[in-house]
C-alpha cells in the first residue's frame, strides 16, 4: 500500500553567523498511514533519505541552470520502504521534490505511470506557487496549496484503485512487465531453477524481488514451484542441482474476442447499430489471429488494462453503448477522456459507428480476454534441454522427470475466466 505523498522545497538558510544551513521545508504532506503525522514520520523517511533521493535526481545534471524535471526510484536505506520520487528545479533554480512511498512488497512499477502524471500536473503547480510567492498573492498561494493537496489526494486515491486488481488486469501485470514476459520465455524453453532466473533479471534490473514477480503467475496456476534433492558428485563430493526450481505447466496469451453479448444486445435495441456493428466486428476478426499477435501490442493492451479510468471504460462498454456526446462521466478528475478514446481506437478496443441521423456511437470492438492452456511444446523443449550438452541450456534428469510429473497433474486442470 501508499503510506504517504510528501513534497517538500528545498532551501539554503543562512544563519546570522554566515553559517549556511541546507533543508527541505515541508510544502504538503498527505499520510495514508495514520501511524504518521506532519511532526513525526522520522520513521516512514529520514533526512538523511531525502538528502539521498535529492543527491540522486540532482548528482547528474548540476550543471543544468534554469528548470528541469526528473523521476528517481529506489529503496530506502534507513526506513524498509520503497519510493518514486519526482523533482522539479524551476527557471529561478527553485527546487522541489515530492516523494511517494510505498511498503517494500509493492510492486511500484504497477504505479509509474500514475506518478509520472502527477509529475507533470505538478510542473504547473510549482511553477504557479512560486510565481504567487514572487508577488505576494496570499489568497493565489492559498488555492494553489490547496490544488497541490488535492493533486497529492487524487493520485493516492489513483494507486489505491489500482492495488486492487482482478484477474485479468493480474495477466496485464504480466505482459506490461519485461522482468516477468523474461521469467514466461525463459520457462517456455524449459524449467530453471529460481537461482538461475534471479541470474537472469539481474543482468537487466538490480536486485529483482523474484517472489513479487512470480504472484500474478502463482495466482493464476501458471507456474509451480518444487524443491530438487539434487545428487553428490561422486569426485567432489558435493551435491549439484539443488534447490527451487519454477516450472511452467500452463501457457498464457492476451487475446481479442468479439463481444457477441453486444451483438445480441444491439439487435434487440438498435437494429441499425448492430448491422453495423456486427459487420465490423466480422471484418476485423477476419484476419485476426491471437497466436500471431504482435507482442508489443500486447504490451500495450496491458498498459491500458493497469490505468484505471481505461479499465472502467473498457468494463462499461461491454454491455453498453453511447453516443460520443454522452458518455457516462465516470472518468477522474483529471483523465482526458478524448486521449483515452483515441488510445482504444487505435488499438481497435472501440470503434465509432454513425447512424442514419448523422450521430456517432462508441462500441467495444474487441473485448479482451486471457486464454490459458496446456503447453504440448514443452514435452518436447524438456526432452532437447536434458539432451544438450550446452551447460547453460542443459537441465538434469531429476528436473526433467519432475517436469513431466507436473504437466501429467496439471494437463486435465481447467482455469477459465
Amino acid at each position: 500500500m501508499i503510506e504517504g505523498i510528501l513534497t517538500f522545497q528545498f532551501v539554503l538558510n543562512q544563519k546570522v553567523t554566515g553559517e549556511v544551513i541546507p533543508e527541505f521545508q515541508a510544502v504538503q504532506l498527505l499520510f495514508n498511514n495514520k501511524d504518521f503525522t506532519e511532526q513525526h514520520y522520522s520513521e516512514l523517511i529520514t533526512q538523511t533519505d531525502i538528502f539521498s533521493i535529492f543527491y540522486n535526481h540532482t548528482t547528474s545534471v548540476h550543471d543544468l541552470a534554469g528548470g528541469f524535471s526528473n523521476f528517481y526510484t529506489g529503496r530506502l536505506k534507513e526506513t524498509p520502504y520503497q519510493v518514486i520520487s519526482f523533482f522539479k528545479q524551476l527557471p529561478n533554480e527553485s527546487q522541489y521534490l515530492t516523494i511517494s512511498i510505498f511498503s517494500l512488497t509493492d510492486e511500484i512499477e504497477v504505479y509509474e505511470e500514475l506518478i509520472k502524471n502527477m509529475g507533470k500536473r505538478l510542473d504547473y503547480i510549482f511553477e504557479t506557487l512560486e510565481k504567487a510567492k514572487e508577488s505576494n498573492q496570499i489568497s493565489i498561494l492559498t488555492n494553489i496549496n490547496k490544488s497541490l493537496r488535492n493533486e497529492l489526494k487524487f493520485t493516492s486515491f489513483q494507486v489505491e484503485r489500482l492495488s486492487n486488481l482482478d484477474k485479468i488486469q493480474k495477466v496485464a501485470l504480466i505482459f506490461n512487465s519485461y522482468e516477468r514476459l523474461t521469467i514466461l520465455e525463459t520457462l517456455r524453453n524449459s524449467p530453471r531453477s529460481k537461482r538461475q532466473i534471479k541470474e537472469i533479471l539481474e543482468r537487466v534490473k538490480e536486485n529483482p524481488n523474484i517472489d513479487i514477480l512470480l504472484e500474478p503467475f502463482l495466482e493464476l496456476n501458471l507456474i509451480r514451484r518444487d524443491w530438487i534433492k539434487g545428487k553428490r558428485d561422486k569426485h567432489t563430493g558435493m551435491i549439484k542441482n539443488q534447490g527451487e526450481y519454477l516450472f511452467l505447466v500452463k501457457d498464457i496469451i492476451l487475446a481479442r474476442v468479439p463481444n457477441l453479448g453486444l451483438i445480441e444486445y444491439l439487435k434487440s435495441s438498435n437494429p441499425e447499430l448492430a448491422e453495423k456493428y456486427e459487420e465490423k466486428v466480422v471484418e476485423y476478426f477476419s484476419s485476426y489471429d491471437p497466436n500471431t499477435q504482435d507482442i508489443e501490442e500486447t504490451k500495450k493492451i496491458a498498459s491500458l488494462l493497469l490505468n484505471p479510468d481505461i479499465y472502467d471504460n473498457i468494463v462499461l462498454l461491454k454491455t453498453k453503448y453511447y453516443p460520443t456526446d454522452k458518455i457516462p462521466n465516470i472518468f477522474s478528475e483529471f483523465a482526458d477522456v478524448d486521449e483515452i478514446l483515441d488510445d482504444l481506437k487505435k488499438l481497435n478496443i472501440i470503434t465509432e459507428i454513425t447512424d442514419k441521423k448523422g450521430r456517432t456511437w462508441i462500441l467495444l470492438l474487441t473485448d479482451l480476454k486471457p486464454i490459458i492452456y496446456f503447453p504440448e511444446f514443452l514435452l518436447l523443449n524438456i526432452r532437447k534441454a536434458y539432451k544438450t550438452e550446452e551447460k547453460e541450456e542443459k537441465i538434469p534428469l531429476e528436473v526433467a522427470k519432475k517436469a513431466f510429473e507436473l504437466l501429467e497433474i496439471a494437463y486435465p486442470e481447467k482455469i477459465e475466466f
